[in-house]
């Protein structure tokens, strides 16, 4: 007996070994090899680990390496894979049943996402009857419309990559400057001003492990400190209510001194409460009116206890210059940390329209509770060893230090015991998550906050350098297996749900920036391994490392605003498809784009205002066609409001009052949410009925990257040339890039290729706000003396905008222009403006043209150059740029205008002079340095003025309103 178990065994491992050997390992070696798949690129090869052949069971058990088990799985590719092998082996194992595992043991068609599979989903994977059915954390009830079929109620946890950090007696960034940024800079202008907002829009709550608001001013008032400078803190109290602090009332606290590791700010106070009560009126309310230092926007922040008794609809009113934003916050979850409502319009000072007011009333029994209300994100505060503080804006630090900041228990922030912020840091972002969500439905356990967060994701970018020229790409990755070894979260759904995300955000991330850009975007690995932001989380999660910011070709994209906005929606589409498939839901729909050929005009009665617009449809998305409309509106020097909903129409007409200057935005919307906003236009009726009509045409619609230069032996951005045109504003630069030699690829440290600065480090830098209409509408009411309304380009060049009864046009130009690194055409003038504009002013009209690239932007081509040479009258005569003067003369005035980009405005660095294209035209502005920076030309059949600056460039409101006023009595009056 014992001798024919031997032989048995001989028997099975010879068997093993002959699997080993050719021809059957030499076949699979060669096929995988030599296996390829379009648009996937992984950093390594593809490989075979080990092939083994069981004989008695009549199977074929294949091992792939990481970068074979890496690509996007289909069960079509699946089945392709397996017939081609199973073709290619040689007998008898062509017959025997085939299995291919990755290192991890599992099957290549367990790898198949299940939103992908057509049978055999795995319910593991998926939330089933685990659902959040209470309030949300935190909703806005201004809002006018409603989001039944997007991510309404859903709780996400997502932040960007690193920030600045304490190490070694100093602060530093976590990666190195690179091509006029750092990965701690650049992957805040996707999420921040792109991702956030359609998340929000499509109803759900984001919270970050760090600080969101660009705004380094902080006013933060608190029930302890109730008059420290920044501000007051008030209660009202009725018979039945009255507000009061208990013996175990710990809060928040405004800190007296700079942050250590001993500081508690939220346990350093206390908090107040009152009873909750049913009745509208009669309230006892707390209100945190702040003295803000600087008019602006600003982020408003809100805390409070959470006991067993309180109530999940606690009323808060916002009051900004838009009017009341009201809020319902759920205080049965969430307490004792910054919870962010949204962003406002503030007016310098201290005013009653400037707050924060709480309320007691609820539809519920228990108790409202007020501690305290933070305005602006503010500047870093944290000192570390003897080197201070980090001296940057708060949203620059890394998350070790908003946490603390944000209430997280010292055991969670600090778990190094000041010794390696760095491990903190990475730890911290999980950390928080999981406590702010524990106890919830979605985490259970104890001695958490309850928030129903269900998905985390961290974007980064990552490092690495190809030297053809080619896109880097976008890897992803999930951890399947946490630190005890286990498969499963607290609620037991398989952390392969996790795998599953991270291959959904690489395969619509690939696909969408491949068929937006006409390139395609290079598809890396998704990993399965160990990093701690995607194995410490108690929910789903991954970490999309979206593009290199080491290769060029990557970042020649990474820096346009468009790219940014649509590789956010993207991962915006993922996270919606996700979640819903999670929750078995499969009717949802994205939201829409922002609505196109936008005008604003008067009726023919001129006592109100008609606008119309188009929508804007999406070739990628067949869900996200719009069904309703919001306008939002501003009044004089308002803020907009909170908006109007409309309905599935393209007009809609409203009343003016003569003397007030209106200004106008559109969104689109449908059950998915809300889409971006449209570019503003503005509108003016004068107490004057025979006051002449002025129209104001936005032409400025241009958004790009900085200037890049690609040459045999230089390659990068030059930010000295052109910053590029932000999208409303941005904070991604470092600094000018140092290191131009294409020899030095790859090249780790300050002779490696794109090696940049830390000049701009905590600037922010403003772009294109699609909203100079109010600028330029300004200073035409200021005049008393015109009316006026605006179209956007597109609805300019429209056969029916009657252009008769305008006695003058402002074309605003800006920094429109054809730039190399657009990823758009953004002409000054297309055939259809030049057609409208001819017309107009063979007809006897006149026109006020400014822009820094008039000029420039039409010499290339004869129809362009012939247009502003016989029908504008300037000719290009260079530009100003090595003009180190910032003045212009002309129209008897000298004005400054804005040269270099701030935070409040774009710069014009490259304005256009301009010379008269004939003897009938003249100079009417001159730069500093004495070349020509305007021309105007007043004859018998039209006028025109023209300016190679932008007119919204004039430093001071006063000036522009007397240059507006002069040039519009040149154009108008005999």
């Amino acid at each position: 007996m014992r001798h024919a178990i031997v032989i048995t065994i001989l028997s099975l491992l010879a068997g093993t070994a002959q699997a080993q050997n050719d021809p059957l390992r030499s076949t699979v070696h060669n096929y995988i090899r030599n296996y390829q798949l379009a648009g996937y690129q992984p950093r390594d090869a593809m490989s075979l680990d080990s092939v083994r052949a069981d004989d008695q069971q009549h199977e074929v058990r294949i091992y792939a390496n990481e970068p074979f088990c890496s690509q996007p799985f289909t069960p079509e590719s699946v089945k392709r894979i397996y017939a081609d092998i199973q073709r290619r082996l040689p007998a008898p194992y062509n017959t025997y049943h085939l299995a291919i595992f990755n290192k991890k043991g599992m099957l290549i068609e367990d790898l198949i996402p299940n939103i992908y599979r057509t049978s055999g989903q795995d319910k593991s994977r998926v939330w089933g009857k685990t659902d959040y059915a209470g309030l949300p954390w935190v909703e806005n009830t201004s809002k006018p419309y409603k989001v039944t079929a997007g991510l309404q109620r859903r709780h996400l946890f997502i932040w960007p990559s690193h920030g600045r950090y304490y190490k070694n007696g100093g602060w530093q960034w976590q990666r190195p400057y690179l091509f006029c940024t750092t990965e701690d800079l650049f992957t805040q202008s996707f999420v921040y001003p792109f991702l956030f907002p359609m998340l929000e829009n499509a109803g759900a709550i984001v919270d970050c492990p760090r600080e969101r608001d660009y705004q380094t001013h902080e006013v933060v008032i608190d029930n302890d400190t109730q008059t420290n400078g920044q501000g007051f803190y008030a209660e009202v109290t009725q018979q039945d209510a009255t507000w009061t602090s208990s013996a175990d009332s710990t809060g928040f606290a405004v800190p007296r001194y700079l942050l250590n590791d001993d500081s508690r700010p939220f346990a350093s106070g206390t908090y107040r409460m009152a009873p909750a009560v049913s009745r509208r009126a009669k309230l006892a309310t707390a209100s945190w009116t702040p003295n803000i230092p600087e008019s602006g926007r600003y982020a408003v922040y809100v805390s409070y206890a959470s006991r067993p008794n309180s109530v999940p609809d606690a009323h808060y009113t916002v009051l900004h210059k838009g009017g009341r934003t009201t809020f319902v916050v759920n205080q049965q979850m969430g307490g004792g940390t910054w919870l962010y409502l949204g962003t406002f319009e503030f007016d310098k000072g201290s005013n009653m329209e400037g707050r924060v007011v709480l309320s007691n009333q609820s539809d519920f029994r228990g108790i409202v509770t007020a501690d305290g209300v933070r305005f602006g994100g503010g500047v870093g505060q944290t000192e570390r060893g003897t080197a201070g503080t980090s001296g940057l804006p708060r949203y620059l630090e890394a998350a070790r230090y908003y946490a603390q900041w944000a209430g997280i228990p010292d055991t969670l922030v600090n778990t190094e015991n000041g010794a390696n912020d760095y491990n903190d840091d990475l730890r911290v972002r999980s950390n928080m998550l999981n406590y702010l969500s524990r106890g919830s439905v979605f985490n259970p356990g104890r001695d958490g906050q309850h928030v129903p967060f269900e998905l985390a994701l961290a974007l980064h970018s990552d490092a690495g350098a190809r030297t053809d020229g080619s896109i880097y790409g976008a890897l992803s990755i999930s951890t399947t297996q946490d630190g005890n070894g286990s498969m499963s979260y607290p609620t037991g759904l398989s952390r392969q749900a996790s795998s599953d995300f991270a291959q959904m955000l690489l395969t619509g991330l690939t696909d969408d920036l491949s068929r937006s850009f006409c390139t395609n975007w290079t598809r890396r690995e998704h990993w399965d391994r160990n990093y701690a932001e995607t194995r410490m989380p108690d929910v789903p999660s991954a970490i999309l490392e979206m593009m290199s910011h080491q290769n060029f070709a990557d970042m020649k994209f990474g820096h346009d605003p468009l790219f940014k906005f649509t590789l956010a929606r993207s991962v915006y589409k993922s996270i919606l498809r996700f979640v819903n498939f999670e929750h078995g839901i499969k009717d949802y729909a994205v939201q829409p784009l922002p609505p196109h050929a936008f005008a604003a005009t008067f009726t023919a009665d001129g006592k109100s205002v008609r606008l119309t617009w188009q929508a804007t449809r999406d070739t990628l998305e067949t869900t996200a066609a719009p069904n309703g409309f919001v306008l939002y509106t501003r009044v004089g020097d308002e803020d907009f409001d909170n908006g109007l909903a409309l309905g599935n129409v393209n007009e809609y007409t409203l009343p003016i009052s003569p003397g007030r200057m209106y200004a106008f935005k559109i969104a689109a919307t449908n059950a998915g949410g809300q889409s971006f906003p449209s570019e503003v236009l503005t509108i003016y009726k004068s107490t004057n009925e025979q006051a002449p009509q002025v129209l104001l045409v936005n032409g400025f619609t241009r958004v790009s990257g900085p200037a890049w230069v690609d040459t045999p032996d230089s390659l990068g951005f030059r930010l000295d040339i052109d910053p590029g045109v932000p999208y409303l504003s941005s904070t991604p630069f470092s600094g000018e890039q140092r290191v131009f030699n294409r020899e030095a690829i790859g090249r780790e440290g300050s002779t490696g290729l794109g090696h940049s600065g830390h000049e701009l480090v905590g600037h922010e830098i403003a772009g294109n706000t699609f909203d100079f209409t109010i600028c330029h509408g300004k200073s035409i009411a200021a005049t008393d003396q015109y009316s006026f309304t605006s179209v956007s380009r597109e609805a300019f060049q429209s056969a029916t905008l009657n252009l008769n009864n305008y006695a003058a046009i402002d074309y605003i130009a800006g920094l429109q222009g054809n730039m190399p690194q657009n990823l758009r055409p953004y002409p000054v003038f297309n055939s259809g403006i030049r057609n409208k504009l001819s017309q107009y002013l063979q007809s006897g009209g006149a026109l006020m043209l400014s822009g820094s690239f008039i000029a420039s932007d039409n010499i290339e081509n004869d129809d362009e150059r012939n247009f502003i040479e016989n029908v504008l009258k300037y000719k290009h005569d260079g530009t100003a740029r090595n003009d180190s003067t910032s003045y212009i003369n002309g129209l008897n005035l000298q004005f400054d205008i804005q040269r270099k980009p701030s935070a409040r405005h774009y710069g014009a660095i490259a304005p256009d002079a301009l010379l008269p294209a004939n003897n009938k035209a003249f100079t009417a502005f001159a730069y500093g340095g004495g070349q020509s920076a305007g021309v105007a030309y007043k004859g018998k059949d039209y006028r025109t003025l023209c300016m190679g600056f932008p007119f919204e460039c004039i430093s001071s409101e006063k000036v522009r309103n007397q240059a507006m006023k002069a040039i519009l009595t040149f154009l108008t009056k005999n």
